[in-house]
C-alpha cells in the first residue's frame, strides 16, 4: 500500500504539503499553515520539489493554522524555522522565536545550511528581534537541536529533528516520501545523540 494511503503518524513539522488542488501548506505544530501567494512561497525559499502530496482525507483531517505571509508581523507570519540575514554578512537561524547567530562556519556546513535559502530581512527588523544562543562548534553537545534536519545516530538509524526531539524515520520508503536527501543527513556522535530526547516515530 502506498504511503499516502496509510499516514499513521502525524506529518512532521517543516514539511510542505498539498492535496488535489494547487493550495500549498507548511506543517507546523501538527497544523497546516496556508501559503497565500507565490511571492510568499518563493520569498521564504520554498521550492516545488519539496512539496509532498497527501490524500484528501489526511489533509482535511489536519487543523488549519495561521497563514504564512512575507509581509506584516514577521513573528506571526513567518515559518518557525528559517535562515535569515540583514544587509551585513552575519547569518542567523530563526528558531523558537529567537535569532541564533551562526558563528561557526564548520557548523554551518555540517548542518547543510544553504545560502540560497537565506531570507534577507530589513536591518531594523533584525535589530528588534530577540536574540537566542549562538550556534558554535559544540552546539550539538547542548540541548540545542536544529528542527527540520535529518540526523543519523551512531548505530545508523535515521531521525528527524522536530521541536528539539528526534523522531525515528520508519524506513527508506518514508524517507523518500518526505523528500529527504541522503546528502543532507547530519551525522551525530554518540555524545551528541545522547543529548536528545526521542519523539514519536514517523511511520
Amino acid at each position: 500500500m502506498h504511503h499516502t494511503d496509510r499516514v499513521r503518524s502525524r506529518v512532521p513539522d517543516g514539511i510542505l504539503i498539498r492535496g488535489l488542488d494547487s493550495a500549498v501548506y507548511l506543517v507546523e505544530h501538527s497544523k497546516k499553515r496556508p501559503i497565500g501567494d507565490m511571492v510568499t512561497f518563493h520569498s521564504y525559499g520554498f521550492t516545488a520539489k519539496g512539496i509532498v502530496k497527501l490524500d484528501e482525507s489526511t489533509l482535511e483531517g489536519m487543523e488549519t493554522g495561521s497563514p504564512l505571509n512575507i509581509s506584516g508581523d514577521f513573528i506571526m507570519n513567518s515559518p518557525a524555522t528559517l535562515l535569515v540575514k540583514s544587509s551585513g554578512s552575519e547569518i542567523y537561524l530563526w528558531s523558537d522565536q529567537r535569532l541564533h547567530p551562526i558563528i561557526s562556519l564548520e557548523m554551518y556546513f555540517r548542518l547543510h545550511f544553504n545560502y540560497s535559502s537565506v531570507v534577507t530581512l530589513p536591518d531594523e527588523l533584525i535589530a528588534l528581534l530577540p536574540e537566542g544562543d549562538l550556534i558554535h562548534d559544540s552546539s550539538l553537545l547542548t540541548p540545542f537541536l536544529v528542527n527540520g534536519r535529518v540526523y543519523s545516530a551512531p548505530n545508523g538509524l535515521i531521525y528527524y529533528g522536530e521541536r528539539h526531539k528526534l523522531r525515528k524515520i520508519g524506513g527508506p520508503a518514508i524517507f523518500t516520501f518526505y523528500r529527504w536527501r541522503v546528502e543532507e543527513i547530519v551525522h551525530l556522535t554518540r555524545d551528541e545523540f545522547h543529548n536528545y530526547r526521542l519523539g514519536e516515530p514517523i511511520l
